[in-house]
């Protein structure tokens, strides 16, 4: 399972916890299109997933970052991301 994170003005956060019930809507809404849009996305050659970091100042500008074992796999879901 791809691992998501939240970091909303330099403070990690989740959808789960936000006191703003908009805000917490709007990261859940994109935590599940992360999900349905990159899926179970693996390495091919070393199995791993990928890490996804959301991050911006305000809920309403936002970008990712994405980690994982090689470049393959990042370049593979940052192009799903697009």
């Amino acid at each position: 399972m791809i691992d998501i994170s939240f970091e909303i003005n330099g403070r990690k956060v989740s959808p789960r916890n936000m006191s703003n019930a908009l805000e917490a809507a709007v990261l859940q809404s994109v935590q599940e299109s992360i999900k349905k849009t990159v899926g179970s996305a693996r390495c091919p050659t070393h199995g791993q997933t990928p890490k996804i970091k959301v991050k911006g100042r305000k809920v309403d500008s936002l970008s990712f970052e994405v980690s994982g074992c090689c470049d393959q796999l990042i370049e593979t879901v940052k192009k799903k991301l697009k």
